[in-house]
């Protein structure tokens, strides 16, 4: 007989499953928040007059994109014990999933900053404008509207990385995915609703993206 596809045996488990995807949805959303102050750390580091700051800027972000999440993952969450940090699985997997985010959130920030051209922060230092003045009104305006589009992206990519946390025990969708294809032996099930429910997660953040890039920037169009 071929094989039969149903969803039958998963219905059980829906609960949990509901638990998984809150849980990397709040994995997800608290990594990009982390990332996103730690990335501006790192491209004001990057557009600093110090060289050494620059170098330093710009090695954190060469070592984070070219070191793959699981390797810092396992740093994190295995080799911390040795030097006497110990965390639990999301911990780790919200620091891990931080720090590989905020190399790529440098370059999207960066690339926002350099967009700004020079003369703005003269225009604004002859209107007398104080420094947090020019950043409120001057800078960040621009800044936001270059990485609105690029931020969305990263904010999916994040979400789809997070599925690696169920290689240190983070329960969230994939390990739910695992555990119940072990339990039900219906792994094609199981491998099609985590599929789903990652598709269902990444597409209301394109379509939030997408609604409020169209109510803040009416005047130009928002770059899918």
């Amino acid at each position: 007989m071929g094989y039969t596809f149903t969803l039958r045996t998963i219905y059980p488990y829906l609960g949990t499953l509901w638990q998984a995807a809150g849980l990397t949805l709040a994995l997800s959303l608290l990594a990009i928040v982390i990332s996103i102050v730690l990335g501006a750390g790192i491209a004001i580091l990057r557009r600093s007059h110090s060289r050494l700051l620059r170098f330093i800027g710009a090695a954190y972000v060469e070592v984070m994109r070219n070191t793959p999440l699981l390797v810092i993952l396992y740093i994190v969450y295995f080799a911390g014990p040795s030097i006497g940090i110990r965390l639990s699985s999301f911990n780790a997997a919200l620091i891990g999933l931080s720090l590989n985010s905020a190399g790529y959130m440098a370059e999207i920030l960066r690339a926002g900053l350099i967009a700004v051209a020079p003369g703005q922060f003269e225009a604004a230092h002859a209107q007398g404008l104080t420094a947090l003045q020019t950043f409120r009104y001057v800078v960040f305006p621009q800044v936001f509207r270059t990485i609105y589009a690029p931020l969305g992206n990263q904010v999916i990519a994040v979400i789809l990385a997070s599925s690696l946390a169920s290689a240190i025990a983070v329960d969230e969708v994939a390990s739910w995915m695992e555990t119940v294809g072990s339990t039900s032996f219906r792994f094609f099930e199981t491998f099609v609703v985590a599929a789903i429910v990652y598709l269902v997660l990444c597409q209301a953040v394109n379509l939030g993206r997408l609604g409020i890039g169209r109510m803040l920037f009416r005047q130009g169009a928002v770059a899918r």
